[in-house]
């Protein structure tokens, strides 16, 4: 006992080496920083005078996950009131490397026989840290995979069918002529009659006889006006294909932004508002434009018929933005899962909604005319906007801080590959996630299967969720075996063939 006091009296004595009674330490680790303070003999500060702000790797200020506890106090100068006394004191964190913290504090003196109490000017002080190399290794020790006993027997990802599943549990090479294929190919169709189905919303139908008349089709013979509204319906194509290409081809992988709640409140923010305007409750419909924009457009007549459609694709307004923005979300998600005939679903949207017009501009009546049934039309659309704004403000929630924890998910799969190793079995690790749509049909429609679950009995299966795939060590799994997106599956077989 007197060696402990005489070692904790050493240590707040070296704290005080330079005139400093109050020495500010930020100790990170993988997941999570703490804040920590000594207090030398006869110091303190108060409570209401402290603040501390940590910040992680997105910028975001990171709540507190465990707090010093203070102590009561009669003090010399404001009565009783909470403080720090002398001793150690500590803040933990939890986010992700790098960590900077912004303290600011008020400290004092206790009043002695050689000194008299002294309250001291408020500091304010700035912590940086990267991870140390030898904290993530001890750290990451803690839950290493045995990933040097395993080899890789097979790896895919996307959905599958139930036979293709089957296929991929045998090790076998799935054709990728099979349903799934067929699967993206009734989406592409789907897609198509969507884009179709727009030109009955009531943010397009009333436009139709307008923007024949900008483009000079409607007093056309048959085959000029075929001619331009087919350029009009090639604007509209184009524009939201490259769209798509933009939205999917340009950004980091989608996992990383699907992955963020902020991205998700966003989402549901754009469709909850979009549904209160199908209600009526706001007007949000920029096609009345158009026709402005016809004069700023020089050319020939299919020129001026290609821009404008572009235009019109993009000023189509409330009843169609929702849709837009489902099929490049759609697209993203299917493309990061190795479907990349999902790039062409933008530019299918554009050209079901553009095939009405060549016949419209031809003269022909493929369209009904405007009508009370567009405003059924327009409710209905508004529930199901709500509806998916509803779901994506769910998975925001899902998703923020402290809702989730790699960490656990790395000693799940630990335990399951110690498991293998002791029993022979292969593993299967099911990377999923809550926001993966994809994962969610391939958990009802196939693992749930009877024939399945049997086939299953002979492997360690552990489900992995790579709810962030933008965590350090989640990432380096992902990269290892080059997943591109979710759902995902990997079998690994012990590495010496036992």
């Amino acid at each position: 006992m007197r060696y402990s006091v005489i070692f904790v009296a050493f240590v707040w004595c070296a704290a005080l080496v330079g005139g400093e009674p109050f020495v500010w330490k930020l100790l990170p680790y993988r997941d999570r920083v703490a804040v920590e303070v000594t207090v030398a003999p006869d110091h303190y500060f108060y409570d209401n005078t402290l603040s501390i702000t940590v910040t992680g790797a997105d910028g975001k200020t990171l709540l507190p996950a465990q707090k010093a506890a203070t102590t009561l106090f009669k003090d010399e100068f404001s009565g009783d009131t909470a403080i720090y006394p002398a001793g150690v004191h500590k803040w933990v964190f939890n986010g992700l490397p790098p960590f900077r913290a912004k303290i600011s504090f008020q400290g004092c003196r206790k009043g002695t026989a050689a000194e008299p109490a002294l309250c001291m000017m408020p500091q304010d002080i700035t912590l940086d840290s990267e991870l140390p190399a030898e904290r993530l290794a001890g750290e990451a020790a803690e839950f290493a995979l045995p990933l040097e006993k395993f080899k890789t027997a097979a790896v895919r990802s996307g959905t599958m069918t139930e036979a293709e599943f089957l296929q991929f549990l045998r090790q076998k090479e799935v054709s990728p002529a099979t349903a799934a294929s067929r699967g993206m190919a009734a989406l592409l169709l789907l897609t198509l009659l969507g884009g179709i189905l727009l030109n009955f919303t009531p943010c397009v139908l009333p436009m139709i006889p307008i923007n024949l008349a900008i483009i000079g089709a409607k007093n056309a013979g048959r085959s000029a006006g075929f001619r331009r509204g087919l350029c009009y319906g090639a604007g509209m194509a184009v524009t939201y294909g490259i769209l798509g290409l933009a939205v999917v081809l340009a950004g980091a992988r989608f996992g990383e932004l699907n992955s963020q709640s902020w991205f998700n409140f966003l989402i549901a923010a754009i469709f909850i508002a979009l549904a209160c305007s199908m209600f009526g409750w706001f007007n949000l419909d920029f096609s009345r434009f158009s026709p402005a924009l016809r004069s700023k457009i020089s050319g020939s007549r299919e020129v001026v018929a290609f821009a404008l459609g572009g235009v019109s694709a993009l000023l189509a307004g409330a009843c169609v933005a929702p849709v837009v923005i489902g099929t490049l979300l759609a697209a993203a998600q299917f493309y990061q899962a190795g479907h990349i005939a999902a790039l062409g679903l933008p530019f299918l949207l554009g050209v079901g909604m553009g095939l009405p017009w060549p016949l419209a501009g031809a003269g022909l009546a493929v369209l009904p005319k405007p009508g009370k049934f567009m405003v059924h039309i327009k409710h209905a659309l508004g529930g199901i906007i709500l509806i998916a704004g509803g779901y994506y403000l769910y998975l925001g929630y899902t998703l923020l801080p402290g809702k989730y924890d790699a960490q656990a998910e790395f000693l799940r799969l630990k335990d399951a590959m110690v498991r293998a190793e002791a029993d022979g079995k292969p593993v299967l690790i099911d990377f999923w996630a809550t926001w993966c749509k994809n994962c969610k049909a391939m958990e009802r429609e196939v693992l749930a299967k009877p024939a399945v679950k049997h086939a299953l009995e002979g492997f360690e299966v552990v489900k992995f969720q790579a709810e962030k795939p933008n965590d350090p060590a989640t990432a380096a799994l992902l990269k290892k075996w080059d997943i591109p997106g979710l759902p995902a599956f990997v079998i690994l077989r012990r590495a010496d063939g036992n």
